[in-house]
């Protein structure tokens, strides 16, 4: 308990600090708005991978008739309802209105469970995306389990890589998607703190969350993601973050020869960036990603339709000129607008 009030405390200055200051206008950003020209649209008889940012750490990704999706969020609490402790629960309503369709979707990923990514997926999985199942780490099934059937949680512990040390790979029912999670780990929200990070979960939940506090992080992944075309070989790799760590945790492992793929696009986390050593400039040189997307941006602290503004206490130009001075030449990288959809080319490796 003291342990939760300490934890409390240091919400309620930092939310303060943070509140002092408005978020952070978007005027002088290279908001990427969904221009067709540098993603190649109008080459006729290519295939593409077409992504929409959600918003936070949420992406929807479709290639042919598979469709992924990382943990969406759109109720995004402000910090004074958060400090207050008052009981948090999805705006249905909102979810609703804004969620494109996900139907098709085989596959929910979760990196880690602080609220700003799980929150809204029970409710998500239930009323939208019915056919799919979750994965995520051991907390993240313990706390689904208190909104949705067992059989559509999948925890990825067991088959994760750790270090150089490749995982196994997941498979969609069809085969034509898989991902492989990667030991990742969550950078510190602000001067070196880290909140939010009681836990693990041990036990199923017997209802979800009701504060901020019970949201705890659990054990933090990154995925290495496949699309693979109609012979079973890899058409598009993507990288995924949800949360900024220190080099070389999240990194993809060593996978063997028959196996290596350049990464087609590599998903960045700008929040809590500068709590963390040699990020995102060791990612970038380990990966050399052909595209790179920059998510969690964005103030989350304002509710999704809204308009949007910068996150709060994060120098998002900072961020773009680090990742400049390590991009690859023949790369390149977006900062998209929640909702905006891309569309990146197929390219043989």
């Amino acid at each position: 308990m003291p342990f939760k009030i300490t934890q409390y405390i240091l919400m309620i200055l930092i939310g303060l600090g943070m509140l002092s200051g408005c978020a952070t206008s978007i005027k002088k950003l290279p908001v990427y708005t969904g221009e067709t020209g540098a993603l190649h649209l109008n080459e006729q008889g290519k295939k593409f991978l077409n992504v929409q940012y959600l918003g936070v750490g949420g992406y929807l990704f479709r290639y042919g008739k598979s469709a992924l999706m990382t943990a969406p969020m759109f109720t995004n609490p402000s910090l004074f309802k958060l400090a207050s402790l008052t009981r948090l629960k999805t705006d249905e309503g909102l979810v609703d209105s804004l969620l494109p369709s996900v139907e098709d979707v085989d596959m929910i990923l979760v990196g880690h469970t602080h609220y700003d990514h799980l929150m809204d997926v029970p409710y998500i999985m239930k009323k939208h995306a019915t056919k799919s199942v979750v994965y995520g780490s051991e907390t993240m099934g313990h706390i689904m389990a208190a909104a949705v059937d067992k059989s559509r949680i999948v925890t990825v512990g067991k088959y994760a890589a750790k270090g150089k040390t490749p995982g196994q790979w997941i498979y969609n029912r069809n085969r034509t998607l898989r991902f492989m999670a990667i030991e990742s780990e969550h950078a510190p929200h602000f001067a070196g703190f880290k909140l939010l990070s009681e836990g693990p979960y041990i036990k199923d939940l017997e209802r979800l969350p009701g504060t901020v506090f019970g949201w705890v992080e659990g054990e933090t992944y990154a995925c290495l993601i496949d699309f693979l075309d109609e012979h079973g070989d890899v058409a598009f790799r993507i990288h995924y973050q949800d949360a900024a760590s220190t080099p070389p945790l999240g990194f993809v492992p060593d996978l063997p020869p028959n196996e290596q793929k350049r990464v087609d696009l590599a998903i960045l986390c700008v929040a809590s960036f500068n709590q963390v050593n040699n990020y995102p400039e060791g990612i970038i040189k380990d990966m050399r990603p052909r595209n790179i997307v920059l998510g969690h941006w964005e103030d989350f602290f304002r509710k999704q339709g809204k308009p949007v503004k910068a996150l709060r206490a994060t120098n998002v130009g900072n961020f773009i000129k680090r990742l400049e001075t390590v991009l690859p030449e023949d790369s390149k990288w977006f900062l998209p607008k929640p909702f905006t959809q891309m569309s990146f080319l197929i390219e043989k490796n």
